[in-house]
Formats: structure tokens, sequence, C-alpha cells
């Protein structure tokens, strides 16, 4: 018995993540130029099930954007995406602290879609992964 439990309490050591200085993670802004993309939000939007699980790119503006950092210390920006009506929207997810980007930029982005994606206990829906994103112009009041 206690060696189980000496065990487990060396996982529990080695499992904790780590809150020490923050190391450099990748983001993926330094891409250049993108292709124009061959879908729009609206017709990803209505029909999902063919774009689901698929990468491709798509034009749009930013809007609801907010920096998060994880438990281990890992930042990442999420961010709504739209074309014109913020109603009919796609959630973006980027790995790091995407630099330059402010709300109501237009931005091209190339990534993985997803139409439902489970993360801990919530569930999300119309969510991408970026892979590149090109930041086009940015906010209209700037």
């Amino acid at each position: 018995m206690r060696k189980i439990l000496f065990v487990f309490l060396l996982f529990l050591v080695f499992s904790v993540p780590s809150y020490a200085e923050e190391g450099t993670y990748k983001t993926y802004t330094d891409i250049g130029e993108l292709e124009p993309p061959t879908v729009t939000i609206s017709y990803v939007l209505s029909s999902r099930d063919e774009f689901d699980r698929k990468i491709f790119i798509l034009d749009g503006q930013v809007g609801e954007l907010r920096f998060k950092r994880m438990a281990n210390g890992r930042k990442f920006t999420l961010f709504q995406f739209f074309e014109s009506d913020p109603e009919r929207r796609i959630n973006i997810y980027a790995r790091g602290f995407v630099e330059g980007i402010e709300d109501g930029s237009r931005v091209r982005i190339w990534g993985r879609y997803s139409k439902h994606k489970r993360y801990f206990l919530t569930k999300r829906k119309n969510i991408m992964k970026a892979k590149k994103i090109h930041i086009l112009t940015g906010s209209p009041g700037s």
C-alpha cells in the first residue's frame, strides 16, 4: 500500500504544470502573404458537414478579441471571425498572442475548421484553429 501511495505522490509531483518563466512558443503570424480564399464564411456555415476537419483559407473581420493564458503559462488568442454580420461567425483559436491584431482588423486565416470542439467540460461550435494569420488592414478607427 505504501508503494502505491509513493508512486501516486510522485506522479502528482511530476505532473503539476510548471509555473516558472514562460518559454517561447511559436505563433503563426510571420508567414507573409496567403493566397486569396476560395470559400466564404457564409458558405462554410451553410454546409458545416462538408468542411468539418478540413483545412482552408478565409477572409474576414475580427471581433471580441481576447488574449489568454493556460494554467501552464502558454499564451493563446481567441476571437470571433465574420464577414459583415457578427451573428454569422466562426470562433478562432490561435497559439500565442497574435501581434498587430485589433478588434475590427481585416485578416486572412489558414487553419482547420471543426463544427464541434470539446474543451474539458465545455463544447464549442464553429471553431477554427488558426495555423497562419495574415493581417490585411488594421481596425477602421486607427
